[in-house]
């Protein structure tokens, strides 16, 4: 007899066009797979999202969406426990907390009776007061240290990115133009720091068992709690899929670059790449940023013939192998890094930096190549452009390093420490 699992998600995850959903659908299809579950949603929409049962993945048995939280509730909220509330939560927790849906999934979980409950992220933590009919586990995916993440954005000082992310879509224009000024971007992030760091430890002490992407992060909220129900299953890869042999013909001084350009980390790595490290390659290389991009990226370097957006395309493999090398420096952030470890599967070299290999037991001029120095970056792939060989022999032991890490199979193993 199967058993039902009920994920409460942040956004549907679907399609699979940035890190965070590529981690829940698969997690969805290794316990749809291997652990005999259905898997039941309840799930906030990102604006531009629909809940079409045409478009579910055949794994997904079915999806409740969630009350949309007004602009009213979400000022009422941030008022009342994140600047007044002596538990100070953090802005994006009070502002998806509502009691429409604490009420929604209380009742849809005596509806449906499942044998274990997710919930997706820090923001959405603060539903655990709903799972109290739960008879079986009750997990938090936190994926990463998210406080970490925003210290480190912080420091960025001349970073254009906004701040609420695929969130931004959610909020209303004015808030927007307030949150992402340069003194207040600042401050929200150095208090939603503190904030979250509070808040992530009390959320590992609520919840049966905790989930990370990173070995570090995982380890470190171990120390804190003192309960070792923090558990790491990370970041995986097809790599049966990259690592088919695609009809592509390699182009010459071409670079590429893969993410969600929406995301704020990643649109500010592009302008670590165009504005600190290509111009210091001498070979004056071509690179391709590929992934869904917004608009105000695009001006930003509609001039320079050195950059080329390719936008979302039907096969990544094409695109990314076209290319010569993977250059993926990281600009912020935490967690283990998707484009890096896709990177590697499809045997292509891959350069980057320490934070994209956060998480990841590769050695430096082994697998990959890494420095933190804009400059050794630049002289890294400006060598890699003229050795054909050199970039056989990093692709082909990146590949194999894939292989035996972050094959999705072997991933799934530790949902069974996790309780499921």
């Amino acid at each position: 007899m199967r058993k039902k699992l009920l994920f409460i998600t942040t956004r549907l995850f679907w399609p699979t066009d940035e890190g965070h959903k590529v981690l829940l659908f698969n997690y969805c299809k290794g316990l749809y797979t291997f652990y005999n579950y259905d898997i039941y949603l309840y799930s906030f929409l990102e604006a531009d999202q629909n809940s079409e049962k045409k478009e579910w993945p055949d794994f997904i048995r079915f999806v409740k969406t969630a009350v949309p939280v007004p602009t009213s509730r979400k000022v009422k909220n941030v008022l009342r426990y994140s600047l007044i509330g002596k538990d100070r939560w953090s802005f994006q927790s009070a502002m998806f907390i509502s009691p429409e849906n604490t009420k929604n999934i209380k009742d849809y979980i005596c509806e449906l009776k499942p044998d274990a409950v997710i919930v997706d992220m820090i923001r959405l933590s603060r539903y655990f007061n709903s799972l109290s009919d739960v008879k079986g586990k009750k997990v938090l995916f936190m994926e990463d240290a998210l406080s970490k993440r925003y210290a480190r954005q912080k420091q960025i000082s001349n970073s254009k990115a906004g701040i609420a992310g695929q969130y931004r879509k959610n909020l209303p224009p004015f808030i927007n133009a307030v949150i992402n000024s340069s003194f207040i971007k600042k401050m929200i992030l150095q208090g939603e720091s503190r904030r979250l760091d509070k808040e992530e430890v009390f959320a590992a002490k609520e919840y049966d068992s905790v989930i990370y992407v990173n070995e570090i992060e995982a380890e470190e909220m171990n120390r804190k709690t003192g309960k070792g129900n923090s558990y790491t299953v990370t970041m995986g890869a097809d790599c049966d899929y990259f690592g088919e042999a695609v009809e592509t013909e390699k182009e010459n001084n071409t670079l590429c670059y893969v993410g969600n350009m929406t995301v704020a980390a990643n649109a500010d790595a592009v302008r670590m790449i165009m504005d600190k490290i290509i111009p210091l390659i001498p070979s004056s290389p071509v690179i391709h940023f590929i992934g869904k991009c917004p608009d105000s990226l695009k001006r930003e370097y509609a001039d320079n013939p050195q950059c080329i957006f390719e936008g979302r395309v039907d096969d990544i493999r094409k695109s990314v192998k076209r290319t010569q090398i993977v250059l993926s420096p990281i600009a912020y952030g935490t967690g283990v890094k998707t484009k890096v470890i896709e990177g590697m599967a499809m045997s292509m070299p891959v350069i980057t930096n320490s934070l994209g290999i956060e998480g990841l037991s590769v050695e430096n001029g082994r697998e990959l190549l890494v420095s933190d120095d804009y400059r050794e970056l630049a002289s890294m792939t400006e060598e890699l452009l003229h050795s054909p060989e050199r970039c056989k022999e990093l692709g082909e032991k990146g590949h194999i390093y894939a292989l035996k890490n972050h094959t999705w199979e072997r991933i799934f193993a530790v949902f069974e420490k996790v309780g499921l």
